[in-house]
Order: structure tokens, then sequence, then C-alpha cells
């Protein structure tokens, strides 16, 4: 992965782990929906496209009503639909707690999110040059729970908008993964 990969990563997992950790109408959002409908996510995008791919994509950059996204979110993760806490898929937040400490990340009242995880892969990317801390977080905290709350993601979503986003999760996820097995390689 070049450089400039990496950074576009950086970028779609802040992209992605915000989309997963606020509802649709959080002010924090308000120019993201924006920004997607311009193709901004096709732009950025680092990996190949292939028609699944560009149908994902597709989805997330596609008009939409705020509203029903926002009712979408409220069904999907608050109302007993899928948990977006780490703890529910065996991760010890306290350890992801103290893995944020010790790297100086800023502290957040609730650790116990899939978004802050990926959100914290962003900061990561931004913040250390450490492919081992990256590496870290990967093997300990987001791939453990990522497969399991993707696929309930996908499972469960009524609108294309979460769906892609889960799949286009799961790509850039493993993208990263191999890019951090084939760097401990040759380490």
């Amino acid at each position: 992965m070049s450089a400039e990969n990496i950074n576009n990563f950086s970028l779609i997992s802040r992209l992605f782990g915000n989309l997963f950790y606020r509802s649709p109408n959080d002010p924090v959002l308000a120019g993201v929906f924006s920004w997607l409908q311009q193709k901004g996510l096709q732009s950025v995008w680092a990996l190949e496209v292939d028609k699944d791919t560009q149908a994902a994509i597709d989805s997330l950059q596609m008009p939409l009503n705020l509203e029903l996204l926002a009712q979408e979110y409220q069904k999907l993760f608050t109302e007993n639909g899928v948990p977006t806490a780490i703890s529910a898929y065996d991760v010890n937040v306290q350890e992801f707690v103290d893995f944020r400490a010790e790297r100086a990340m800023p502290a957040v009242e609730s650790a116990d999110h899939f978004g802050l995880v990926f959100l914290t892969a962003s900061w990561i990317e931004d913040n250390l040059s450490s492919t081992a801390a990256q590496r870290e977080l990967f093997e300990r905290f987001l791939l453990p729970c990522a497969n399991r709350f993707l696929s309930r993601v996908e499972m469960q979503a009524s609108l294309p908008f979460y769906k892609a986003l889960a799949v286009l999760s799961r790509e850039i996820l493993a993208a990263m993964a191999d890019e951090l097995d084939e760097e401990s390689v040759s380490e």
C-alpha cells in the first residue's frame, strides 16, 4: 500500500468510524453526507474496485433522506438491533481503554463502541508512526469484533447505506490487516 493509500486508510477509517459511532443527524456529520454525494468516497477509495465494491460505494454516495437514515440508525444500533458495544463481542473494554491511554489518546466518555475502535485506527495512523500499535489494535480489538459486528449490520440493515458501509468496512480492514501482516514479515 502506498503512502497515499495509507493516508486514505486513515481518512476512510475516520469516516466509517464516525458513521458507525454517530447518528446521521449528529452535527459532527453535517458536511459528511454532502461530501459523499459529491463522490468524495470514490475519490479517496484506496483499493481496487470490482462490480460489488462499486455498487457499495454508489450506495454510500447516493442522495438520501437523513431522517430515514437516522431512523435506520436508531433501529439498527439502539433498539436491540446490532450491538455496537465491543464488549458484546468478547473484547475487554478496560484493556482497550488502557491501550488508548498508553498511547496518550484523548479520553472518551465510553470506549465500549465499535466505531471508536475504527476511529482509534485512524488516530494511530495520523499521530503515531507505529506499525506495532496498529497491529496490536487490529489483533486485540478490531478484528475480534469486526466480522461479527459487520455481518450483523449487513443482515439486519434494511436500507442500502448501512449494508454498503459494512461491506466496504470489511474490505478496507482486510486490506490494512494484509498490509500489517506484510510489514511484520519484512521486519
